[in-house]
């Protein structure tokens, strides 16, 4: 995950503004999820191309991002691909920082969690804000009546620098899916409305509500979570070794599709042990064996979340009920990944956004320098 390096603000009266905006207000519609984005925005001096704070600005790169996109609003003639192409993924890319802002990170110092700025964080939260934004950008796009002002902006794809992390995260969604007997959607809801440094917990949820309810004590889930969890977190975070500097995104994805495969074969395995260990006794079963390490850690978490209790996995009961209200409306669809389908037009929008019509030469704008 980038750290930004914020410029100068760009203030509200400004087409590039404006234009975020209505982006992130699309999205708020499509999903029915608020953006925690404090509608601060900044340019981003750092290189990437935006990077938002939880309850905080969103930095967003006027030249690798802005610029672009104004001159698609701007031409006069008929634009060439690549003109539409950065228009495209610089929708893409704001879409991706919202779906940043509708998550809160949790607390990285949570003895079960993840740090957010590890490896594993980073490919799983990279990767599902990925596979989100591409159920999206076509609505969103649509909404905002960019469709209309940049002709041809439907008809091209972009595969973005995170490829790896979304073919690998969607991967092991689909293998969690196939493993469960849950749907595709539910899987995916579980894991993507938790923390982003609890969802690999989310994901070894799945299988522990499914497969070892009734075999397994309740209060053992601390232990089989680590078990379960650690193939997830080790295959998709060696993923932050392989970046565009030195495969393309279409090398990446197949990676990342490869380390999805590695990944449910992996807990596969792990979940057929902690099933033979229960299956010897039948009734009150002994905790698995641990080393003193394991051992310890397992301590500091059950002395956390309170022993009566163990991990809270309310979260996930509640996804996967069957009456549980569904983020984006509608299944997954199936193919590559848990998550690779369109957004449900029977979402949570009412109707299709206003059309942002920054592009009208009376409109205030800034040129390249500080906002006006």
């Amino acid at each position: 995950m980038p750290r930004n390096l914020r410029g100068r603000e760009i203030l509200p009266e400004t087409r590039e503004y404006q234009w975020v905006a209505s982006v992130v207000a699309a999205v708020e519609r499509r999903t029915g999820v608020p953006s925690s984005w404090n509608r601060r925005l900044y340019d981003e001096h750092s290189g990437t191309g935006a990077t938002a704070e939880y309850n905080g600005p969103m930095t967003v790169s006027r030249q690798l991002v802005l610029e672009p996109v104004m001159r698609a609003y701007d031409a006069t003639g008929p634009l060439d691909l690549d003109t539409v192409g950065w228009a495209r993924i610089g929708a893409m890319t704001v879409v991706h920082e919202t779906d940043h802002h509708q998550h809160p990170a949790g607390d990285e110092h949570a003895p079960d969690a993840v740090r957010f700025y590890s490896p594993e964080a980073e490919a799983v939260i990279e990767g599902l804000a990925d596979s989100n934004r591409d159920r999206l950008a076509d609505p969103v796009i649509r909404d905002i009546g960019m469709d209309k002002a940049v002709p041809r902006i439907l008809e091209v794809q972009a595969v973005m620098p995170y490829a790896g992390y979304q073919a690998a995260v969607e991967g092991a969604l689909h293998g969690l899916h196939t493993i469960s007997g849950r749907s595709q959607h539910e899987v995916w809801t579980a894991v993507d409305q938790t923390p982003f440094v609890q969802r690999y917990n989310a994901m070894a949820d799945v299988v522990i509500d499914s497969r070892l309810n009734g075999l397994m004590p309740p209060e053992h889930r601390s232990q089989i979570r680590l078990r379960l969890s650690q193939p997830l977190k080790e295959e998709l975070g060696g993923l932050t070794a392989y970046t565009t500097e030195t495969e393309l995104p279409v090398q990446l994805a197949a990676r990342g599709r490869e380390t999805a495969t590695r990944a449910v074969r992996r807990l596969e395995q792990e979940l057929g042990r902690i099933e033979a260990h229960y299956r010897q006794y039948s009734e009150h079963p002994p905790r698995m064996p641990m080393s003193a390490e394991q051992t310890a850690l397992v301590q500091r978490i059950e002395a956390h979340y309170g022993r009566s209790t163990d991990l809270d996995t309310a979260h996930l009961r509640r996804f996967v009920d069957s009456s549980a209200t569904a983020r984006l409306g509608g299944a997954a669809a199936g193919g590559a990944g848990a998550a690779s389908g369109a957004a449900a037009s029977g979402g949570a929008a009412s109707g299709a956004a206003a059309a942002w019509d920054g592009w009208r030469p009376d409109r205030s704008r800034s040129a390249g320098g500080p906002g006006r």
